[in-house]
């Protein structure tokens, strides 16, 4: 009995491994093919903050003192080589995570009102150069927003970007192996980065996403087979489910890609957002 014991426990190993191995190899294949694809956006943006009722004076001063204009970077991916971008609606704008949104303070329960004006979006490329783009969609339900690169300024001259295929996909179920292409930040010469997962929750009411274990945002998600899974966004809880000290909570999830391509036909033909400066300057 321990030597049949011993030996299946071999061969569950063994099994196991190449399980393992199977996965990192279609990782790196994926990787490269679709390394480029994954950019960096360097973003200048206003928020202003303001809460709704009667609140303290010093409160009041607290959110206006939010009123300021900083750069921040999110991660994207690549949609279509025309230089369409989709990337995490809540890591571009901040405000789409606060607005609407209640939450507990020692004054009582406020509801926060929020906007963001964005005064400038550029595309960072693997190779570092710098594209001038522009907000063109948002869709608060899905979490998404899309950006154009701006193809006729003199910084896009041959330029070319490497897509994704969003028809290329699959459903998953749960705990499905996963893996998730992402880029390192400045601090790490913006290298392209890899990490596999799996699915460890699935939620189908109002809508259907993916629990993933990835911190990455923006970014897009495989199953093992080389299928997409979908795109990592960020989804804030319930109004008034926010925790102790005013925070409010927010989640990574993977939207299925079935979703982000409907979406995404509507952007081709989009216009520069409404608050987006699209002077050039």
């Amino acid at each position: 009995m321990i030597r049949i014991a011993t030996l299946a426990l071999v061969a569950t190993t063994a099994l196991a491994t190449a399980s393992t191995a199977e996965l990192r190899d279609t990782a790196k294949k994926l990787s490269d093919a679709h390394k480029d694809a994954v950019v960096w956006l360097s973003v200048l943006s206003k928020t202003s903050m303001s809460a709704e009722g009667d609140i303290p004076a010093q409160m009041k001063a607290a959110l206006a003192a939010q009123e300021k204009e900083e750069k921040s970077e999110v991660t994207g991916t690549v949609i279509d080589p025309s230089g369409m971008i989709v990337t995490a609606l809540g890591a571009l704008d901040k405000s789409s995570m606060v607005d609407g949104q209640t939450v507990n303070t020692p004054a009582g329960e406020i509801k926060l009102s929020a906007t963001s004006e964005f005064k400038e979006i550029k595309v960072i490329t693997a190779d570092g150069s710098e594209v001038p783009a522009d907000l063109v969609l948002k869709d608060e339900d899905l979490g998404l927003a899309f950006i154009k690169v701006r193809m006729d300024s003199d910084e896009a001259k041959g330029v070319e970007f490497s897509a994704i295929d969003l028809a290329d996909s699959a459903k998953g179920e749960l705990l499905d192996e996963c893996i998730v292409l992402g880029r390192l930040d400045e601090a790490f010469n913006r290298e392209p980065s890899l990490l596999t997962s799996e699915i460890s929750g699935l939620t189908v009411r109002p809508r259907a996403f993916y629990r993933v274990a990835s911190d990455a945002v923006g970014c897009p998600v495989y199953l093992a087979d080389g299928k997409l899974l979908g795109m990592s966004v960020l989804r804030r809880g319930k109004s008034g489910a926010s925790s102790r000290g005013g925070q409010i909570q927010v989640s990574p999830v993977v939207l299925p890609a079935a979703d982000v391509a409907k979406i995404a036909e509507q952007a081709k033909d989009a216009k520069p957002a409404e608050g987006s400066d699209d002077s050039g300057e």
